[in-house]
């Protein structure tokens, strides 16, 4: 369930640099990826060790700041929203238990243009959960679950592809079954569910960074309501923006992306607009700037 936010005293500059929307009634994290080996490829094991312990400790600390029962998997970076009061929490949790909010990811998945029958499809394998695993199932016990995939681009130098995940069912580890399983491209940097070794074309042409799940929840749709005007009623999209690991694999492989998904930003019933003034919105984050 959607928590409300009770800032305490720790965490709040760590954290603060990662927001990037906010209005009278949330806050969005663009949040950070989880155990990454920062450093030189022959940093030391003892170094990875004190950079995990400092990420764990990091997001102990979120939990904390603001007042969460839990975080997505750290492994993956994107929008985290948070509720700023309890009001805004039990409205914003009652959208997510209807399937009113809009949930659309990026994943950087193993397999080239030829791996897709189509462009685009719609995956609906169920799942079954037995001892923290999940897998494909056709059991009464299975739950029912729902991806819409869409390729938008290939990489011509390695088995590489971008891929616009719609996530309709938000089942644990949903997106990294269905992918793996049901499409047979299991997303970039996934140890547990991929059933092949990495090909080695990837790995010549960029570095993969350890315990790094190359899953990004790009954009976050809710409804929201207006003070005045005939039509009170729109729907807010909220963008983060990609990570620069992110998008250093994909100019590595050369995957085009949008400047939408590398900036983010905010659009109102599918228009961009710069702030919401009828939530007292505001964007935070500046464009990035790309070098060669």
């Amino acid at each position: 369930m959607l928590q409300a936010l009770r800032p305490t005293r720790t965490g709040i500059s760590y954290w603060a640099r990662n927001v990037v929307y906010v209005d009278r009634s949330i806050i969005v994290l663009n949040k950070p990826a989880g155990l990454i080996c920062q450093g030189s490829v022959e940093a030391s094991s003892e170094n990875v060790r004190v950079h995990d312990a400092r990420y764990l400790s990091r997001l102990t600390d979120v939990k904390d700041t603001f007042a969460l029962e839990d975080l997505p998997y750290p492994a993956t970076t994107g929008t985290l929203l948070l509720a700023r009061n309890s009001s805004a929490a039990r409205q914003f949790s009652q959208q997510f238990q209807s399937r009113v909010v809009g949930k659309t990811y990026l994943a950087l998945v193993r397999g080239g243009e030829k791996s897709f029958p189509t462009r685009s499809g719609e995956i609906r394998d169920a799942l079954e959960f037995s001892d923290g695993r999940v897998s494909i199932g056709e059991s009464c016990a299975a739950k029912f679950a729902a991806t819409d995939w869409e390729l938008i681009a290939s990489s011509p130098v390695a088995p590489l592809s971008l891929l616009r995940l719609t996530l309709h069912t938000g089942l644990k580890h949903q997106l990294r079954i269905h992918l793996a399983h049901s499409l047979h491209t299991p997303i970039l940097g996934d140890n547990l569910y991929a059933r092949s070794s990495i090909s080695e074309k990837i790995a010549k042409i960029t570095r993969l960074p350890e315990k790094r799940i190359f899953l990004h929840a790009a954009q976050l749709t809710l409804s929201r309501y207006r003070k005045t005007g005939p039509q009170k009623h729109f729907r807010l999209t909220i963008g983060a923006p990609i990570p620069k690991d992110f998008l250093a694999i994909c100019r590595d492989a050369g995957i085009p992306l949008d400047h939408i998904y590398v900036d983010g930003g905010l659009s109102v019933d599918g228009q961009h607009v710069g702030d919401v003034p009828d939530l007292e919105g505001r964007w935070l984050r500046k464009p990035l700037v790309l070098r060669p």
